[in-house]
């Protein structure tokens, strides 16, 4: 697993809680949306998008569509490392890939889908995505 996850630039790994199961006694779906919120805000953070003053941002990102393939049920107990990269970047907006592999089965578990809108808080619209953002989204995925 270890090469497989080497292509991505951003990697986030989660735990599976035992009450991230439902009665179907595999991981709900609505999980997969959560651990991909934090796979997206790292992949973010590692652009350095984010300060960490605590400063109220101008602008920022909001999430305009997302969707999640689901490959294989994953369970409790388990590793998730989910690999995040940039699939396409457009005038307003950048898409992100997420992969969710199994530290359990080796395996290739689901993906998601990311569709990351730039915004102007103050204004309340979408901006387009700015040509540094484009730079540091193509340095970070040089691997």
């Amino acid at each position: 697993m270890k090469e497989v996850l080497e292509k991505y630039a951003v990697v986030s790994t989660v735990k599976v809680q035992w009450g991230d199961m439902d009665a179907l006694q595999h991981v709900n779906n609505v999980v997969y949306v959560r651990w991909g919120e934090t796979a997206r805000i790292d992949y973010f953070r590692a652009l350095g998008f984010f300060s960490s003053k605590g400063e109220k941002m101008k602008t920022g990102i909001i999430l305009g569509f997302q969707s999640v393939k689901y490959i294989a049920p994953v369970t409790y107990p388990d590793t998730i490392h989910i690999g995040t990269k940039t699939e396409e970047i457009r005038d307003d907006r950048v898409v992100l890939k997420s992969f969710y592999y199994s530290e359990k089965s080796q395996k290739l578990m689901a993906i998601k889908t990311h569709e990351v809108i730039l915004f102007d808080f103050k204004t309340q619209s979408k901006i387009p995505v700015p040509k540094e953002l484009v730079l540091q989204i193509n340095n970070l995925e040089s691997i």
